[in-house]
């Protein structure tokens, strides 16, 4: 699987150990990598908040947005992450600005492998939200 990380912004970040969190939680998911892409665009709360609008009509900012195309497709899907948001909600759940961005990429790639959290089915939210915890434990809190 090809990931394609692009920082639209100065902040720096740790693109290998992006890198590695996408294909470990992937790998397991999956038990393989699969053969097309995965698009990772690291950006600011005024883009995230455009595409927001447009696509989700949410006129304000949020952590990341995932668009899924499929496992088999040539593309497996999009992911925009706002780093202001990540940023400022990271002291809110007592993580530092990179653990944050882990967490919130966890949750990205489990979205586009078909995990969901909608508010009327608590048991999927439930079952994303115990994934999304277990990956952040065993590849970010533990390193």
């Amino acid at each position: 699987m090809q990931i394609i990380l692009q920082n639209k912004t100065t902040k720096q970040v740790n693109e290998k150990k992006i890198r590695e969190i996408v294909s470990n939680v992937t790998r397991e998911e999956l038990q393989s990598l699969p053969d097309g892409a995965l698009n990772i665009v690291l950006t600011d709360d005024d883009e995230i908040q455009r595409i927001n609008n447009l696509y989700r009509g949410k006129n304000h900012p949020t952590d990341i947005l995932t668009f899924e195309y499929g496992i088999d497709q040539d593309v497996l899907g999009d992911m925009m992450i706002s780093l202001e948001t990540v940023e400022r909600q990271a002291p809110d759940f007592e993580n530092t600005f990179e653990e944050e961005l882990l967490y919130i990429i966890i949750h990205g790639v489990l979205h586009l492998l078909g995990y969901e959290h909608k508010e009327t089915d608590d048991v999927s939210s439930e079952q994303m939200i115990m994934k999304q915890s277990e990956y952040f434990a065993r590849y970010v809190k533990e390193c």
